[in-house]
């Protein structure tokens, strides 16, 4: 299995990128905040440097199947982590901002169908059916993570939240590789496999763009957080004397 001199650069560049900010992760104690997101990082650690590995010892046949297994868990993750993103942004607290869950799940939710319903219709010109899954997995988690962010977004400005600085970094980062991503897989899957060393090779330099960016935000220490808006504080005042009175009749029962 022969690599171009490009695509080697590509792949370890990558996997420096991705081993980088795992350690930022690590390191300045993000997985706490991000743990899901760290859980990712690590997964696309281990899988990239298991498939060096097969690739070095020229073993074709596990090279395939741990690529094509390994997609599973990938998809999953990346699904995971946009939830993570949103349960951060839209509780700030600890605690669904009151109509924070139900907008946002209807939201996600509905551009989930969307997604599914356009990745379903789409029949990429390729040859196996593997190759047909793989884009279509990929264009849905693409669309699925740029639907997700637009939802999530429009639900924290009208609620009046504020993003923090790192969350903001990251879904900034996602959000980018996304799109670039369904540009890319839209039209690998208008082309074919024509041009597909062409289109990895774009996918592969936007993911090493985002998780720079990444990195050097995550590492850089977080501002001082901006005073909660004035909507939230009427919330949180409210609730507050709501669980006063609940209390307040308990004791009158007892």
């Amino acid at each position: 299995m022969h690599v171009a001199l490009i695509d080697m650069v590509l792949w370890l560049g990558g996997f420096a990128a991705t081993s980088a900010l795992l350690i930022v992760l690590i390191a300045r104690h993000r997985w706490r905040q991000f743990p899901v997101f760290t859980l990712w990082m690590a997964y696309e650690v281990v899988t990239v440097a298991a498939l060096y590995v097969l690739y070095a010892r020229g073993d074709n046949l596990w090279y395939g199947r741990v690529y094509y297994v390994g997609l599973w868990p990938d998809f999953t993750l990346q699904l995971l982590v946009a939830v993570e993103i949103a349960r951060i942004v839209l509780r700030p607290t600890g605690t669904w901002i009151q109509d924070a869950k139900g907008m946002f799940a209807v939201a996600a939710l509905g551009g989930a169908v969307v997604a599914g319903l356009l990745t379903w219709w789409i029949a990429p010109p390729v040859h196996t059916g593997r190759n047909i899954w793989e884009l279509r997995s990929n264009l849905f988690t693409s669309l699925v993570i740029c639907e997700v962010f637009v939802a999530m977004s429009m639900t924290a400005n009208r609620l009046g939240l504020a993003w923090r600085n790192h969350v903001m970094a990251l879904g900034q980062g996602l959000m980018a590789w996304a799109g670039i991503m369904l540009i890319a897989n839209s039209l690998e899957s208008y082309f074919g496999g024509r041009y597909f060393l062409d289109f990895e090779r774009f996918r592969a330099g936007a993911w090493i763009g985002a998780v720079i960016w990444i990195a050097a935000q995550l590492w850089a220490p977080e501002p001082d957080r901006q005073p909660i808006a004035e909507e939230l504080q009427k919330y949180i005042l409210a609730l507050h004397r709501r669980v006063e009175y609940d209390l307040r009749r308990l004791d009158a029962r007892n």
